[in-house]
């Protein structure tokens, strides 16, 4: 049924708590994992002196400086799947790693379309109301627009019990 699991890790340790689902359904079905991070790009940034122009010069630095961190975000995110998909490794489940620069929700979606995932496992910060409306929500994102199964994974929160008793 599932051959394919997309699972995207933005590098938080909430994102981090998907990964035993996906084993957990691939040890089920032997399907192989993607594991997905997305950086936003970096954004050049061009000073303008006094007259309000920008230089060719400036603008060709801007650039330069722009895909240095990219390039450097590429990698960090490259290492952050290596040291995740030891667990995959120690497992015996096939997987591949992936980064991409772009849009986290867009990106999930075209690649979850071009690889033919069957199923996409992700956490969601549980965010409702005005927060998600003004923020927006990856998980909400690929949720509505991916048209693929999606297991997400909430956050758990801990009760404090004041009418336990003693």
């Amino acid at each position: 049924m599932f051959k394919k699991i997309l699972v995207p890790l933005d590098g938080s340790r909430l994102s981090s708590r998907a990964l035993p689902y996906a084993i957990d359904v691939a040890k089920c079905f032997k399907a192989e994992i993607i594991l997905l991070r997305v950086t936003k790009p970096t954004t050049p940034v061009v000073a303008t002196g006094n007259t309000g122009i920008v230089s060719p010069q400036a603008t060709e630095m801007a650039i330069a400086a722009a895909t240095a961190v990219d390039k450097k975000n590429t990698a960090r995110a490259k290492r952050y799947l290596n040291t995740k998909a030891q667990k995959l490794k120690v497992a015996d489940i096939q997987y591949v790693c992936r980064v991409f620069l772009g849009k986290p929700a867009d990106t999930i979606i075209k690649l979850s379309q071009k690889e033919h995932i069957d199923l996409i496992i992700m956490s969601s910060r549980g965010k409702s109301g005005l927060k998600r409306a003004i923020l927006g929500s990856v998980t909400d994102q690929v949720v509505r627009l991916s048209g693929k199964p999606v297991l997400v994974i909430g956050q758990t929160i801990k009760f404090k019990n004041k009418y336990k008793e003693e």
